[in-house]
């Protein structure tokens, strides 16, 4: 088995220089949610001529690293993949370039869309939301606190918030917890699913996992004194209302 394999993503048109940071990583964001591999992905070179990226992709993880490509390529990817991989064009078309995925044969094993290309543009609203994701990173800035969280339906959100409700998240870090405020929802046109652009937290609440025989059990300890029967009961009370 080959220890590692490379791919290049190039962003035609752009080079190091002329590509601004906060976009390129925008771009890479992206490209990890497409391609879900990201913690066995290294960013090993940036070279001109175009904006080109050569990744580096672990032994351990070249399988489900191909079989993601494919998933791609006929469109049978997880749906989180798939809006990546609109996002991508739709930056692209914002950009006016194009951009291309090569293996190390150079073959562009992933197509986006072409700039040149209509593309519908997104929906975009303001609206609140509270959603639950992993915590797994803090920092400061002069004006606020910006927060990343991992979540299962949206792969990784950027969030901004207080300094103060930082500070209460630190003893959170790499735990679930559950956000909430507002935010922008993008609408991709290609996959009709919704995204999560700038959020801005205004509380949150630390989420506690247990199964389900923990709950009963947590249940049962309340000392309760249930009827013999709750759900007649129940109805009985509903009736009575309705009676009323």
């Amino acid at each position: 088995m080959k220890e590692t394999t490379q791919f290049t993503f190039r962003i035609h048109d752009y080079t190091p220089d002329t590509l601004p940071f906060e976009r390129a990583i925008q771009y890479y964001q992206n490209l990890a949610n497409m391609l879900g591999e990201s913690q066995n992905m290294h960013l090993i070179d940036i070279f001109e001529g175009s904006c080109g990226s050569t990744l580096r992709v672990d032994a351990r993880a070249i399988k489900s690293f191909e079989r993601r490509v494919h998933e791609l390529r006929t469109e049978s990817a997880p749906p989180q993949a798939m809006s990546a991989r609109a996002n991508i064009g739709v930056m692209l078309a914002e950009d006016k370039t194009t951009a291309s995925f090569e293996d190390e044969l150079g073959n562009n094993v992933i197509e986006f869309p072409n700039a040149k290309t209509e593309i519908a543009r997104p929906i975009k609203i303001r609206d609140t939301a509270a959603f639950v994701g992993e915590l797994y990173h803090i920092a400061g800035t002069k004006a606020d606190a910006k927060i990343r969280l991992h979540t299962d339906d949206y792969g990784v959100v950027f969030c901004s918030t207080t300094k103060s409700i930082a500070k209460e998240m630190r003893d959170y870090l790499f735990d679930d917890i559950k956000v909430s405020g507002r935010g922008q929802w993008i609408k991709n046109s290609d996959t009709g699913l919704w995204d999560i652009g700038a959020f801005v937290v205004t509380d949150f609440s630390p989420v506690v996992k247990e199964s389900l025989k923990t709950a009963v059990r947590r249940v049962r300890s309340l000392n309760i004194d249930w009827p013999e029967d709750p759900l007649g009961k129940l109805a009985a009370i509903n009736n009575d209302n309705d009676a009323a």
